[in-house]
């Protein structure tokens, strides 16, 4: 299987992200009135919901950029670091509203239940060494570039 080019694995995996870019702008609309229909009283941590969504649409955005470079055979190009540096600050946002929504299930709001602080703990994680994993590949992505620059240079 090609991983490059417009039959890799960049193109169908970029199809999937933009799929996926489009259901959660329509999730994120449509949230204030699903929390209504299931008749929870919009609070604190319904208001982490929203920017750990806004987050995750910039990640997914980003992510769809880097396929989309895959895709056209320029994966080492100034435009990924970028899309990564911004990638990682999203993970970051991610998980610091992640963190604060599993702080206020655990001390202000005790009728959440046990599960959902287990899941928001593993999100809050997840996304950190998300971050992490972004800062090390963007920092990567730069010294290749320096190395595919010197390389054309010297041929």
């Amino acid at each position: 299987m090609q991983i490059r080019g417009t039959k890799g694995i960049g193109g169908f995996l970029k199809v999937l992200l933009q799929c996926c870019f489009v259901l959660g702008i329509v999730f994120l609309l449509g949230l204030y009135f699903i929390v209504k229909v299931l008749g929870i009283h919009f609070n604190l941590f319904i208001g982490c919901i929203y920017p750990c969504g806004i987050a995750f649409l910039s990640l997914i955005w980003q992510f769809i950029g880097l396929f989309d470079s895959l895709k056209l055979g320029n994966p080492f190009c100034e435009e990924n670091i970028l899309r990564m540096k911004y990638g990682m600050i999203a993970s970051f946002i991610i998980s610091v509203f992640t963190g604060i929504a599993l702080l206020l299930t655990v001390f202000v709001y005790s009728y959440y239940t046990l599960q959902l602080q287990v899941a928001l703990g593993f999100i809050t994680i997840l996304f950190f060494g998300v971050g992490i994993a972004l800062y090390i590949l963007k920092e990567l992505f730069s010294e290749a570039i320096v190395y595919k620059e010197e390389n054309e240079l010297t041929i």
